[in-house]
């Protein structure tokens, strides 16, 4: 029997997947469930703006559309307030919703979570009190019923949580003299080929990259608040919450490297990458950003950083990076030097464009470069961009950088 594949949705699949939800609607209907998605749910202007979203997947088998889901990672406005219960873990995660299936199809639920999981380790999900058969389902596969959430027309649903926190809380107490930082660093770190310690002779000390956790997202706060307030390298007007900081680099991690450079026991800079457009075909292409601590700039920790970053880019079949700079239109300003551009320059990066006076900061006008760098040969058939969540898995060591 051909193996059951999963991929993102597109335009074409419509008439299939409009199909398989009327059946799960009738299914619904038959076993007690009238009301979940009534006659219409979800609607077409729904499921195409899953689409553009890149957030619908379909379950293929010989060109057949087997199941549908939706996989949304990030804060669910309807999940901000549960009653009868409370959510076990705060962290990012990842919500399956609008679950269907073809009569014949077999083990959907189980693919489902299966590829969810693969994705982010921290799922919710919720279904309508009458529909026991899925509730059956998600109770199977290791959630647990967490409390009562209301949806958008002010109808109850049942939710449901599955976290890896809880192992974590296993291997703590299995060996209670590990702390909760050293169990996520050590994880991450083992799992995902990119550690580096090297010796900066300029500095004459260890500096170590590694990859950034949530706990780091003070430190790294404290690098990036003067950026804000006293330059003109980011546009960003005011310093995020500690709060919503945390949030990116939970998200960040979820697709893409995010890493930190430390120095006797403190972070002295970090860098991650990002998409650089959100469409399915710019998934070999993102964009970097660095930020190195004010008083250690000049000792080589950014190259350090990017030539790990880099490392960890073409692991996952990124052919290119691209960064988007500020630009000063004088030779002279107290907020905005060329010397990111000059950095950039000197890890390989080429100026691509430049856009005249886009942005306003501190009573001026700035400017705003692009400019790009070639990881690789472009193949003619890449290999499918691999999420760093799921690379972080593979737990194998990576060579010391020299």
């Amino acid at each position: 029997m051909e193996k059951m594949q999963i991929r993102q949705a597109n335009i074409e699949d419509l008439p299939q997947l409009l199909a398989l939800y009327d059946h799960a609607r009738i299914f619904m209907a038959e076993h007690g469930n009238p009301t979940q998605w009534g006659q219409t749910r979800p609607t077409e202007e729904t499921l195409r703006k899953d689409i553009e979203k890149e957030q619908l997947y379909v379950i293929e088998e010989r060109d057949r559309l087997q199941g549908v889901f939706a996989l949304i990672i990030g804060e669910d406005p309807t999940y901000q307030n549960i009653e009868q219960g409370s959510w076990k873990d705060t962290t990012l995660y990842g919500t399956i919703h609008r679950i269907a299936s073809a009569s014949e199809a077999h083990g959907i639920m189980e693919q489902v979570l299966a590829f969810a999981w693969e994705k982010i380790q921290h799922l919710r999900i919720d279904t309508h009190e009458n529909n026991k058969v899925m509730q059956h389902l998600i109770l199977k596969n290791g959630f647990e019923k967490c409390g009562i959430i209301y949806v958008d027309d002010g109808s109850p649903r049942v939710a449901f949580e599955k976290t890896s926190k809880e192992e974590d809380e296993k291997k703590i107490a299995q060996n209670p003299h590990m702390e909760e930082k050293d169990l996520k660093e050590s994880d991450i770190t083992d799992a995902t080929e990119i550690a580096h310690t090297v010796t900066s002779s300029e500095v004459n000390t260890k500096l170590q990259i590694r990859i950034a956790t949530p706990l780091d997202a003070k430190e790294i706060l404290d690098i990036y608040a003067p950026y804000i307030l006293q330059t003109a390298i980011t546009f960003e007007y005011e310093v995020p919450t500690l709060e919503a900081f945390t949030r990116r680099i939970e998200q960040t991690l979820v697709k893409y490297p995010y890493l930190v450079a430390e120095q006797d026991g403190r972070i002295v800079g970090y860098a991650y990458a990002g998409p650089l457009h959100e469409r399915a075909a710019y998934d070999w292409a993102v964009e970097t950003s660095i930020y190195v601590k004010m008083d250690a700039k000049g000792q080589g920790i950014g190259k350090k950083l990017y030539v790990a970053l880099e490392e960890a880019l073409l692991r996952q079949h990124i052919v290119c990076v691209n960064a988007c700079i500020a630009y000063p239109d004088q030779e002279k300003d107290v907020y905005l030097t060329k010397d990111s551009v000059d950095f950039h320059a000197h890890q390989g990066y080429k100026m691509v464009g430049e856009f005249h006076q886009c942005a306003y900061k501190f009573d001026h006008w700035y400017n705003m470069v692009w400019m790009e760098k070639s990881l690789c040969e472009r193949p003619q058939h890449p290999e499918p961009m691999i999420w760093f969540s799921r690379l972080r898995k593979k737990n194998a060591k990576t060579e010391p950088v020299d």
